[in-house]
């Protein structure tokens, strides 16, 4: 089973990303570079998390895994709604997803963000 702390620990591990919880959403958001790359939304039942990818991608993993769906209040062409409490994909898969929605995000920055961050880490 997928928990927040498998979620925090993957994402998390990626340079420069920050975890920050906003109340007024009851929610945790870790970003790089003030950019959201991962969204927990706590008050939802099931849990959810949000995360980006490629477009194209996006509708194949809708269409093979049920608990994947158009992002929940984000752009759903680049965003996915992720169930993770009682999803069956495994802790290798949830990484990669993390890791290609952190990446989507790190390669938005501008030259002079990626370099700062690159230079912390």
């Amino acid at each position: 089973m997928i928990t927040e702390q498998t979620i925090e620990k993957f994402a998390l591990k990626q340079k420069g990303a920050i975890k920050e919880y906003k109340p007024s959403w009851d929610s945790t958001l870790y970003r790089i570079d003030g950019k959201i790359f991962v969204l927990l939304m706590h008050y939802k039942k099931p849990p959810m998390m949000n995360f980006k990818n490629d477009p194209f991608i996006n509708v194949h993993l809708r269409e093979k895994y049920s608990d994947i769906t158009a992002a929940y209040h984000m752009n759903k062409k680049h965003w996915n709604t992720l169930y993770y409490e009682y999803s069956a994909i495994d802790e290798d898969f949830l990484e990669q997803l993390i890791r290609e929605s952190y990446e989507i995000v790190f390669d938005s920055l501008t030259k002079k963000q990626k370099l700062a961050l690159t230079a912390q880490f």
